[in-house]
Formats: C-alpha cells, sequence, structure tokens
C-alpha cells in the first residue's frame, strides 16, 4: 500500500502542477441547501493570480432554509435585489467560464448545483472544463478508506489546515473559492 500510496501522490503533484500551468480561473456557490431541488445563492469565480472576477449574490426561486442561513450567513434579505441564476448566469457566468481551464473544490457538487438552479440549456455544462481539486487532494494526502476502496475526500477546510494554510472556511463563495486555489497550489509546490 505504501507504494501505491506514494505513486498516488506524486500523480496528484504533477497533475496539480499541469493545472496550473494553465492558468485555471477557481469557482465556488453558496446553495440554499445539498438536495436536488437546492439552488445557488451566491457564485464566486477567481482568476489563477487569485483576483476576483466575479463574487455576486444570487436570488433563488424560493426562500432561503434557516439551515442553509446558519451555514453561510446569505439570507433572503440579502439577496432581494440580485438577479437570477438563468440571467447571472447568461450575462456573467458563461462568458467568464467558456474556454477556460476551471477548479472546483467538489466539482461534481457545484456542476449540479448550476443545472439545478435552472442554467438555460444545461447541456452546455458539460462543455466546460472542469477539474476536481477535491478528488486530487484526496490522491496526495492518502488517507485510505477500506470500506469504500478509494482515498478519502477530505472537506476544504480539513485540506487546508492539513496544508497549513492561513485562510478561514468561511462558507462563503469568494472565500472558498481563494482557499481551493490555495490548497491546488500547495499540492503543486509540493512537487517543485
Amino acid at each position: 500500500m505504501l507504494n501505491a500510496k506514494t505513486e498516488a501522490r506524486k500523480q496528484a503533484i504533477q497533475k496539480a502542477i499541469n493545472w496550473i500551468e494553465e492558468k485555471p480561473l477557481f469557482l465556488d456557490t453558496e446553495t440554499t441547501g445539498l438536495s436536488n431541488t437546492d439552488e445557488i445563492v451566491e457564485i464566486a469565480i477567481i482568476d489563477h493570480d487569485g483576483r476576483t472576477l466575479l463574487n455576486e449574490l444570487v436570488k433563488p426561486a424560493r426562500r432561503i432554509p434557516l439551515e442553509a442561513i446558519l451555514i453561510h450567513g446569505i439570507n433572503d434579505g440579502m439577496v432581494a435585489n440580485s438577479l437570477s441564476w438563468p440571467i447571472l448566469w447568461a450575462t456573467q457566468v458563461r462568458p467568464l467560464l467558456f474556454g477556460k481551464s476551471i477548479g472546483i473544490y467538489n466539482a461534481s457538487f457545484d456542476l449540479r448545483m448550476m443545472r439545478q438552479s435552472n442554467t438555460p440549456n444545461p447541456a452546455v455544462l458539460n462543455s466546460l472544463r472542469t477539474f476536481d481539486i477535491l478528488v486530487l487532494y484526496a490522491s496526495f494526502y492518502g488517507e485510505w478508506d477500506t470500506t469504500h476502496r478509494s482515498y478519502r475526500y477530505q472537506s476544504l477546510e480539513k485540506a487546508g489546515k492539513q496544508c497549513n494554510i492561513a485562510l478561514p472556511n468561511a462558507h462563503r463563495a469568494l472565500a472558498d473559492a481563494i482557499l481551493a486555489r490555495e490548497v491546488l497550489l500547495y499540492m503543486a509546490n509540493a512537487g517543485r
């Protein structure tokens, strides 16, 4: 197992280096919850240098549940004058993302939330060039899950702590996009 773990870590470092060389964007969302009816209430996109390209609240079709408010602090009053997802997607998000490499910590979740939030023509999300920092970090960190027979996923907050990154996981889209970028940089720098 040790050789496999060492090899998985080496491969993760090389992938991180390759992705950094592509000068990716980094994206994160906050949502009304985790179910298949929940929606995006905030999105942030930063560039490869950490500059904020987009940091917007999003008005969902339904009220934001208290459970979600307690996690990220975004309430109905805060999003009352924000754009809905379909408008924000068409006018600001899509133009930023297309043709770019996009790093997301737990990409399957954020992409699912984009589909659920009424993205016009959701099939277009399949053409985005995304990579999942969560999956890569699991191989890099190397904690084996005997039940699932794979490397255990680490939350973004845990990954930040394990990498000794001083950024807090604030459960806000911009802070989490910044933290995801720092985790990828940490992995890439482990190979240099």
